[in-house]
């Protein structure tokens, strides 16, 4: 018994020793923890709205102590447009509700039904929150005197390629930081813990090529690498999410042009550029593949995060974009929802640059460091 607790002791002197082993333990756990509450925020954030927005909203043919109920609850415009032109503003985005009340609309129960009809756009979150606020009015006030939109018309004004728009804004920058990252994750700590663990390193770090030169020459191999695995992963889910959704997200619609794509593209390079860095840091601290892969799974947690957050920041500033990684997540959310700007865009692609450069001298000064390049 007694040597069972010598070597208790001895397991347990060296793991609270290494400080590395110690955080690679407990740190899964408060990430899983963020990762979870962000999750929850952004689900039942989801469509949400201010909380003292007062939807905008077009009646016609109600009743006065109707209207005067409903001022209370939106915004009641008491401009004269037309039924065709209040539905073009809720496909637009400038008004969130349009409700038509039946000519001689009564309260009291009569021998034919009558219907009350509830227009909005699914594609906007006001209108959406609109629509939401206004059915629970009616059937508040509802005495089977009426119903709410009843039959097979069209109420929400949504398009495909709107929906498409607002699905693609929410799915896409999670989706690109995850696999990205795993293609990083896949080269990464073979390339320079691999070869220290083989002791190739060790020849090259002994040659008269530059330090920096040695980092650059590996975090650009590996970015391309990572590049090509990461967009052909894309490529691969986006082309099978109309598949996955059994048809209920039309790609086809969507009127993506060239200038999205652009941006898109630019931004994931300067992505794969930082994602690659920071492995490639954490894998040179390592010293083994299996190290580095311990190492480097709490920060691919914290880079999905990253994509999720774009899902939770409603209305960014557009100084934001200036946080690498966080800011081209929130860029590629307005790309995909058709509202970025080239502002934007280009400083998350810059300060993207700018990290991953930090990072590779950083990397550069570990290949000069013996202690950290050939501890055993």
């Amino acid at each position: 018994m007694r040597n069972i607790f010598t070597i208790i002791k001895k397991e347990f002197a060296r793991f609270f020793k290494d400080k590395r082993m110690v955080i690679t333990v407990l740190l899964p756990g408060l990430l899983i923890y963020i990762l979870y509450s962000l999750m929850g925020s952004v689900f039942s954030g989801m469509g949400g709205v201010d909380e003292d927005y007062k939807p905008t909203a077009c009646v016609i043919n109600a009743p006065l102590p109707v209207s005067s109920s409903l001022s209370l609850a939106f915004a009641v415009s008491n401009e004269a447009m037309t039924e065709e032109d209040a539905k073009q503003k809720i496909k637009d985005g400038t008004l969130d509700v349009l409700v038509i009340f039946p000519e001689d609309f009564s309260l009291e129960i009569g021998e034919t039904q009558q219907n009350v009809k509830v227009f909005y756009n699914l594609a906007k979150d006001n209108s959406s929150y609109g629509y939401q606020l206004m059915t629970a009015f009616l059937n508040a006030m509802n005495k089977t005197a009426f119903t709410v939109n009843f039959g097979d018309e069209q109420y929400n004004l949504a398009d495909d390629s709107s929906m498409a728009v607002k699905m693609m804004s929410m799915i896409v920058p999670m989706l690109m930081f995850a696999l990205l990252a795993s293609a990083c994750i896949a080269v990464a700590p073979e390339s320079i813990a691999g070869e220290k663990e083989r002791g190739t390193m060790a020849t090259m770090l002994i040659t008269p090529v530059n330090r920096v030169e040695i980092a650059l020459g590996k975090i650009i191999s590996l970015s391309c690498f990572a590049l090509i695995s990461g967009i052909s992963s894309f490529v691969g889910v986006i082309l099978s999410l109309p598949k996955l959704m059994d048809g209920a997200l039309n790609l086809t619609e969507i009127p993506y042009g060239a200038g999205e794509y652009f941006m898109i593209f630019g931004l994931i390079v300067s992505i794969v550029l930082v994602i690659i860095s920071a492995f490639s840091v954490l894998s040179a601290l390592a010293k083994s593949v299996k190290e580095a892969g311990t190492l480097i799974t709490p920060l691919m947690m914290v880079i999905i995060l990253m994509g999720m957050a774009s899902m939770v920041v409603s209305s960014p500033s557009v100084w934001l974009n200036l946080i690498p990684l966080l800011g081209s997540g929130l860029a590629i959310s307005s790309i995909m929802s058709l509202t970025a700007s080239p502002l934007g865009v280009g400083l998350a692609v810059l300060s993207n640059i700018i990290a991953a450069a930090l990072l590779v001298v950083l990397l550069a000064f570990m290949f000069k460091s013996e202690k950290i390049m050939f501890k055993k």
